[in-house]
């Protein structure tokens, strides 16, 4: 494929996908956020911007070194003139960014002169820009680690009220047509979360949950035990996570074997007085290691799309990618990452 059909394969990838991503890429479009790019150097996070453009899904802001950016754009067939580029080391903002910074890590060490250091590179500019309200969400991680990418989100978005930890989520996306979508948390951030991250977790995964599909999720806290089956110093605790999450006022119960939190005929034998036990729509696994394996088995195994990671936390969206992203992934994270936007109506 050369770089001039990139776009185009792109855009008739989305074309040609259905159902639930494609309500969610329709309900993006309505709210026309600016979505900053800011590895926009990358010949798949560029194609990914000439998407969003052509079909109005959002308005792109690609962060970087100009010269380079637009030729990429050249290079894709598009207009360079059509889109916002700024310039990571010179925009006029990056000193009202670096001062932000600063005031906010101050206490934790860092100095003037490594905010200043830090606002001219595009990850922190662009989450700074975010932080600012000049935009409405970050999507990156096409050519950084997950850390950076979070890193940048902490020390300038910060984390959202009433969130102690940055978590990650994966929105599964069955199959079937009309089967409903699910989410699985943390598959991504915190290898071993304590009951307070864990109850974290199911905060911010409800939220996540409800701003994609609009609903209140009933949320199953997983273990190999369904209501004291067995017994267990690791069942107890996602019991106790279940609890905590109903203190919330949420829909949660625990702790349920897999099985029993997804199909309604294991419900009625393992858990028959659950109101979440067969019909959970968050699933909060007890450790990174078992989330991961878990939405890999069913993306792998079960053809269920698997669409994140979803960074959770933060008081702003500053979404993650995966390294081996296509330029497709681009475009529905960046949609995702707008319905998880705070309203601004």
């Amino acid at each position: 494929m050369t770089q001039s059909e990139l776009a185009t394969a792109c855009l008739e990838e989305i074309l040609n996908q259905r159902g639930q991503m494609e309500v969610w890429r329709r309900q993006a479009a309505e709210r026309r956020a600016r979505v900053i790019l800011p590895e926009a150097e990358d010949l798949r996070v560029v194609a990914a911007a000439i998407v969003l453009r052509e079909l109005n899904l959002a308005r792109p802001i690609l962060v970087g070194q100009p010269a380079v950016i637009r030729r990429v754009i050249s290079g894709l067939g598009a207009d360079p003139g059509a889109f916002e580029v700024v310039d990571s080391t010179e925009d006029p903002r990056r000193e009202a960014v670096a001062a932000a910074l600063f005031d906010r890590r101050r206490s934790k060490g860092l100095t003037q002169g490594e905010a200043k250091v830090l606002s001219a590179d595009p990850l922190h500019l662009g989450a700074g820009l975010v932080a600012r309200g000049e935009a409405e969400v970050m999507v990156a991680g096409a050519d950084h680690p997950t850390a950076d990418v979070i890193r940048a989100g902490l020390f300038h978005v910060g984390l959202a009220e009433g969130i102690r930890v940055v978590s990650g989520a994966f929105m599964m996306v069955p199959p079937e047509a009309g089967a409903r979508p699910l989410l699985f948390a943390d598959a991504a951030v915190i290898p071993e979360p304590d009951l307070d991250a864990l109850v974290a977790i199911g905060l911010a995964s409800a939220r996540s949950y409800r701003s994609l599909m609009g609903t209140e999720p009933r949320i199953a806290c997983l273990s190999f035990s369904t209501m004291g089956s067995a017994t267990h110093l690791r069942a107890d605790l996602m019991a106790t996570v279940a609890q905590k999450l109903r203190d919330h006022g949420l829909v949660a119960d625990g702790e349920l074997q897999f099985d029993a939190a997804m199909d309604p005929k294991v419900a009625e034998k393992k858990a028959p007085s659950s109101e979440v036990a067969g019909r959970a729509e968050v699933f909060l696994f007890p450790s990174l290691e078992a989330a991961n394996i878990g939405y890999k088995i069913a993306q792998r195994l079960g053809g269920w799309d698997a669409v994140g990671p979803l960074v959770q936390g933060l008081a702003h969206p500053v979404y993650d990618l995966s390294r081996g992203c296509t330029a497709a992934d681009v475009v529905n994270t960046a949609a995702l990452a707008i319905l998880g936007a705070p309203s601004q109506d």
